[in-house]
């Protein structure tokens, strides 16, 4: 029998042809987009946690030092311009120095020596058996007190407001992200916390300025702000903001939060009107506050605001944190007629510690 012998022959394997290859690469363009802002959100939800982990820990901090010292910290602890260490500067603290040692920074607290000015540096200016390396903490970085989503995290800068006084000890700090709640500003006059709005104490923050001595203002009312205790905010703990975020106004970058050695307008905020919660609009809340130059910009420079889609993360008295939509109402501010004169509206209310409104977040 023959055998039949069937030949064959491999042909030449036939490529990808131009109208395959840029189907492919369409298909896969569209998939990355498809997939990346899933991957930019799921980022950003993770920088929000953190940030809310952080406030956590800014609110149990606050709870441990109000139970071991009877108080609530000082915003701010302001000595008479007319004391005789008034030429270390008046600025004797922030809170976010007094809460270093509940934050696990009792190495960086003990450079601190409170009978001087944060600006201090100079051995036995005050006590010769301490250092006052008070400079050299201010000028630390400290990421407990910085948000990831926030563009200023770990820049340093000149706040504007040093820059902007003589009598100022200028030098470079670190931005960050968090303020304290000094009260909720009506925007009739100036801070409620400072020279004429004696009269609305009800509406002060649970961390606001501490003035040491008998401090008058321009106005010629003396002022004697005192240290508040949780009691003071009648409110409920539960109901009172105590930290906000305020994260870099890429207008106006000087204008941010810095967490020591500088005046109250960078630590504070005083639930301004005027879309501030939104993404932090700082034009928006220059073109919609109502109130000239320089007042606008003061006004905005304390307001709230962060780059988290939606709103910002705020501590409250009773240690909790949430996420506060930036469609909360911010009232309407000075309206000057009728009692009161103003409307400060859900955000001023949470804002404030004994306004008798205690309106639960939206």
């Amino acid at each position: 029998m023959t055998l039949s012998h069937h030949s064959s022959h491999t042909g030449k394997r036939r490529g990808f042809t131009l109208v395959e290859l840029l189907v492919v690469i369409a298909i896969i363009g569209i998939l990355i987009g498809l997939l990346l802002p899933a991957v930019q959100a799921a980022r950003e939800a993770a920088r929000r946690m953190e940030c809310s982990n952080k406030m956590k820990q800014l609110g149990l901090a606050v709870l441990n030092y109000a139970d071991i010292n009877k108080v609530l910290p000082a915003g701010a602890v302001m000595r008479n311009t007319g004391d005789s260490t008034a030429s270390l500067w008046r600025w004797f603290s922030m809170w976010g120095v007094s809460l270093l040692p509940f934050l696990e920074q009792q190495q960086a607290f003990n450079m601190y020596f409170g009978a001087a000015g944060l600006a201090n540096e100079t051995k036995g200016s005050v006590n010769s058996s301490n250092q006052g390396l008070n400079k050299t903490l201010a000028r630390l970085r400290m990421p407990i007190y910085e948000c990831p989503s926030d563009p200023g995290s770990g820049q340093q800068m000149i706040p504007s407001t040093d820059d902007g006084h003589s009598n100022y000890t200028k030098f470079e700090v670190y931005a960050t992200s968090y303020r304290a709640v000094g009260g909720a500003n009506t925007g009739g006059t100036w801070w409620w916390d400072d020279n004429g709005a004696s009269n609305r104490q009800n509406l002060r923050g649970a961390i606001h300025t501490v003035h040491l001595g008998t401090v008058r203002g321009a106005d010629g009312v003396t002022y004697a702000l005192k240290f508040d205790t949780l009691s003071a905010l009648t409110d409920g703990t539960s109901n009172t903001a105590i930290f906000t975020e305020h994260h870099l106004p890429r207008e106006m970058p000087r204008r941010t939060t810095f967490w020591s050695g500088v005046a109250a307008n960078h630590i504070y905020t005083c639930s301004p009107k005027a879309a501030t919660l939104k993404s932090h609009q700082w034009q928006l809340c220059i073109d919609t506050c109502g109130l000239a130059s320089p007042q606008s910009t003061y006004f905005c420079g304390r307001s709230s605001g962060a780059y988290h889609s939606g709103g910002m993360n705020v501590t409250f008295g009773d240690g909790s944190v949430r996420f506060i939509s930036e469609t909360i109402n911010v009232g309407t501010g000075w309206i000057g007629s009728g009692n009161p004169p103003f409307n400060i509206g859900v955000w001023g209310n949470l804002c404030a510690i004994a306004d008798g409104q205690a309106v639960q977040t939206p």
